[in-house]
C-alpha cells in the first residue's frame, strides 16, 4: 500500500508553466466569446430580431467580463 505524504503549509508551492497557463486562457478567451455570440444569435432568432442585437451585445459583455478576469489572474502572478 502506498504510503501517504503529509503536506507540509510552509513549502512553496509549485509554480505552472507559464505557457500552458495562457494557452488555456486563449481557450478560455475563445469560448467566452463563442459562448457569447451563439447564445446572442439564440436569443435574437427566439425573440425574432433581424439584426445581431443580443449577439453583439453578449460577445461584448463575455469579453469585457474576461479582459478583468484576465487583468486580475495576471496581476496575481507576481
Amino acid at each position: 500500500m502506498p504510503k501517504k505524504q503529509s503536506v507540509d503549509p510552509d513549502q512553496p508551492k509549485r509554480k505552472i508553466n507559464p505557457a500552458l497557463k495562457y494557452s488555456g486562457m486563449a481557450g478560455q478567451m475563445a469560448g467566452a466569446a463563442a459562448l457569447g455570440y451563439f447564445g446572442g444569435r439564440w436569443i435574437d432568432g427566439y425573440l425574432g430580431y433581424e439584426k445581431p442585437v443580443f449577439a453583439i451585445g453578449l460577445l461584448l459583455l463575455f469579453l469585457t467580463s474576461f479582459m478583468i478576469k484576465l487583468v486580475k489572474d495576471v496581476s496575481e502572478d507576481k
